[in-house]
C-alpha cells in the first residue's frame, strides 16, 4: 500500500532536492551520433544567406563566422541540463571550452520548437569571468537561428 505525502511535504520535497542537486551535468561526446534530428545547416532566421551559420553533422559541429571555419568534435552534451524530470525537446550543448573563448550554451529545439537554435553566453560575467571571444560574440548575436529553408 504507497502512503501519499500532502501536495506541500512533495513539493517541499522537490525543492530540498533542487537545491542539492541543482548544478546540471555535462559529458562529453565524441561525435554526434545518436542526435541524428538535430543534424543540419542552421543560419540566422533560417536565412542560409546570412551569417554566422552552424553545421551539425555525424561528426560534430561545424561553426562558419566571418570567413572562418571553426570545427568542434567533441562538445559536452549537458544531458541534465533541463533537470531530473525534464521530458521536452530541447537539447543542451557547450561546444567550447573556456580556453577556446568564454563558453556559449546551444540550446536545440529551442522552447519546445523543432528546428530552432538558440545560442546565448554561458555564465558571461558571472564569477569575474571574461567578456565573449569575437567569435562567441557573433554566435550569440545571430542567435535566434533556425535550419536553413533555402
Amino acid at each position: 500500500m504507497t502512503i501519499l505525502a500532502p501536495l506541500s511535504m512533495r513539493i517541499s520535497a522537490a525543492f530540498v532536492v533542487l537545491a542539492l542537486g541543482g548544478t546540471a551535468q555535462a559529458i562529453e561526446v565524441k561525435n554526434l551520433e545518436g542526435f541524428e534530428a538535430l543534424y543540419g545547416r542552421y543560419a540566422p532566421a533560417g536565412d542560409c544567406s546570412r551569417q554566422p551559420q552552424i553545421v551539425v553533422e555525424r561528426e560534430g559541429f561545424r561553426f562558419e563566422v566571418e570567413g572562418e571555419i571553426h570545427k568542434i568534435n567533441n562538445p559536452e552534451f549537458a544531458a541534465s541540463y533541463g533537470g531530473n524530470f525534464y521530458q521536452g525537446i530541447t537539447q543542451w550543448f557547450m561546444p567550447f571550452r573556456s580556453s577556446q573563448g568564454f563558453p556559449i550554451l546551444m540550446s536545440f529545439n529551442h522552447e519546445e520548437r523543432t528546428g530552432v537554435l538558440n545560442i546565448e553566453g554561458h555564465d558571461e560575467g558571472w564569477s569575474g569571468g571574461p567578456p565573449l571571444s569575437p567569435r562567441n560574440k557573433a554566435l550569440v548575436e545571430g542567435s535566434p537561428y533556425a535550419v536553413c529553408r533555402n
